[in-house]
C-alpha cells in the first residue's frame, strides 16, 4: 500500500469587512448616450427601487497657466457640478424614477464610479455604451472598459437599441467561475423565455495540418463541459439554453457570432490572478467593449466569489457548515464505490485533471478547521489510495443525476478556485 496525499491549503487571510451587495448604481454623464442606461435600469428586477443611485462624475477643472485665484477655480467646479446635477435629475425624471437618489462626485470617471460602487455595495453598475463616432467611443466605451478593468462590481453597458429585457443572450464561456457567475447574473435580468447560448472559443483555426480527429475529440470534450455548466446553472426550465463551439481569435469570433445570433446581450467574465491570464483576458475584453454594437454584461473575477464572501451571523454560519457536513455524508452514502475524474480549476493556473479512474470512498467536512476531504482508492484494505483536502471552503454544491438515488458531480469552492468530482454514470461498466 502507498499513500498519495494532495492538499489545497490557504494561508490565513487577513480579516475583511465585506458587506452584502444590494444597491443598483447607474452612472451617467447626462448626455443622450446615457439615456439607455437610465431607461433600462428602470426595467431591471434587481433589488428595492429605493436603493437605486444615479451617479454623475465631473472631472476636475483644469487650471489655466499663470496666476489665478483658487476660489475662482473652486467656483467654476461648483458651477460644473450644479450643471451636471441638473442634467442628471432631468434625465432621471424623464426616463427613470423620481425616487432614485442623484449623487455628484468630482474626479476621474472610471475610478470614481468603481469607488462609489464599492462604497454603496452595488449589485451591478449600469452605464451607457457609446456609439461609434470618435467622441462617443471615447466618452462611453473607453470609460466602460476602464471601469470593468479596475472595478470589483459587474458592469452592464447598455446600447441604445436595448429597449426591453434581453431575449437573445450570448455568454462567452471559458468554464472559470467568473463566466459561470456572469451567466447566472444574466439569467436574473433576462426576459421570460429568453434564449441563452453558451459559446466557447477554441483559440485555434482549422488548418489542414491539424488532424480532424483532434477537433472531433476536443469538441466532444468541450461539449460535455458545456453540458455540465448548463446543469450547474439549472435554468433549463425557464430558458432555452444552447451551446456553440467557435474557432479563432476570441474577440472577433465572439463579436461575429453575436451579430449572427442578433444577440441583445453579450455576457462575459474576466480572468483573475496570473499575468498571462490578465493579459489575454484584457485583449479579448478590449475587443468586445470597443467593437460591441450590442449591450454587454461583464463580471470581474473579483466579483465571482462575492456571493461566498458575505458575512453571516454565527448561527447562520454554523447552520451552513452543518448543512455542508450533511451534504457530504449523504453524497458519500449514495455514491461510494463509483469511479470518476477529479478536476481542479485554479484561478491562477486554470483547469487541470488531477486524478481519474479511482473509486470514490467518501467525503467529509470538518467545521472547526473549515476543511473538506475527498477520499479515493480501493474498496478493500489493500491497494493505493488518495486523499484530496480543500481548506477554507466557501461553497459545496451537488449536481443530481436524475431519477436514480445517485449524483453526477460534486463541486467544492474555496478562495483559490474549484475542486470538481465528475462521476461516471451508474450504468457504465467500471
Amino acid at each position: 500500500m502507498f499513500d498519495t496525499t494532495v492538499e489545497t491549503t490557504m494561508k490565513a487571510a487577513p480579516e475583511r469587512h465585506l458587506v452584502r451587495p444590494t444597491a443598483l448604481l447607474i452612472a451617467t454623464d447626462g448626455t443622450p448616450q446615457s439615456d439607455a442606461a437610465i431607461a433600462f435600469a428602470k426595467l431591471l428586477p434587481l433589488g428595492d427601487k429605493r436603493e437605486v443611485k444615479v451617479l454623475t462624475v465631473v472631472d476636475h477643472a483644469p487650471t489655466p497657466w499663470g496666476t489665478i485665484d483658487r476660489s475662482l477655480v473652486m467656483g467654476y467646479e461648483r458651477c460644473l457640478q450644479e450643471e451636471a446635477a441638473s442634467k442628471a435629475r432631468a434625465q432621471r425624471d424623464r426616463l427613470g424614477d423620481k425616487d432614485w437618489i442623484v449623487e455628484i462626485r468630482s474626479g476621474d470617471p472610471a475610478t470614481t464610479i468603481a469607488t462609489v460602487a464599492k462604497e454603496s455595495r452595488s449589485r451591478i453598475v449600469v452605464v451607457g455604451l457609446g456609439g461609434h463616432g470618435v467622441a462617443a467611443r471615447f466618452l462611453g466605451n473607453e470609460t466602460a472598459l476602464r471601469l470593468i478593468r479596475i472595478g470589483q462590481v459587474p458592469v452592464l453597458a447598455v446600447d441604445s437599441k436595448l429597449g426591453a429585457l434581453p431575449k437573445r443572450i450570448m455568454v462567452a464561456m471559458d468554464f472559470r467561475e467568473a463566466s459561470i457567475e456572469a451567466a447566472r447574473l444574466a439569467f436574473e435580468i433576462a426576459a421570460p423565455g429568453a434564449t441563452v447560448t453558451l459559446v466557447h472559443v477554441v483559440p485555434w483555426e482549422r488548418k489542414e495540418y491539424i488532424p480532424v480527429h483532434w477537433f472531433r475529440e476536443h469538441e466532444a470534450y468541450i461539449g460535455s463541459q458545456l453540458t455540465r455548466v448548463t446543469g450547474w446553472l439549472g435554468q433549463s426550465s425557464k430558458f432555452r439554453i444552447h451551446q456553440k463551439i467557435l474557432y479563432g481569435r476570441p474577440g472577433p469570433s465572439l463579436l461575429g457570432y453575436a451579430e449572427e445570433l442578433n444577440a441583445d446581450l453579450i455576457v462575459a467574465g474576466t480572468h483573475g490572478r496570473g499575468f498571462v491570464g490578465r493579459m489575454l483576458a484584457g485583449q479579448t475584453l478590449a475587443k468586445l467593449v470597443r467593437g460591441a454594437r450590442r449591450s454587454l454584461l461583464v463580471l470581474p473575477a473579483a466579483a465571482a466569489f462575492r456571493r461566498f464572501d458575505q458575512p453571516l451571523h454565527a448561527s447562520e454560519s454554523e447552520q451552513q457548515e452543518a448543512d455542508w457536513a450533511r451534504k457530504l455524508d449523504d453524497f458519500s452514502r449514495r455514491n461510494v464505490g463509483r469511479r470518476g475524474r477529479l478536476e481542479v480549476d485554479d484561478l491562477a493556473l486554470g483547469a487541470q485533471v488531477e486524478m481519474t479512474g479511482y473509486a470514490f470512498l467518501g467525503a467529509s467536512y470538518d467545521p472547526p478547521s473549515k476543511r473538506a476531504q475527498l477520499m479515493f482508492g480501493s474498496l478493500h484494505r489493500k491497494g493505493p489510495h488518495l486523499v484530496r483536502g480543500v481548506s477554507n471552503v466557501k461553497s459545496i454544491e451537488i449536481l443530481a443525476d436524475g431519477g436514480d438515488d445517485s449524483d453526477r458531480a460534486l463541486s467544492i469552492v474555496n478562495d483559490e478556485g474549484q475542486t470538481l468530482l465528475l462521476l461516471r454514470p451508474v450504468k457504465e461498466a467500471y
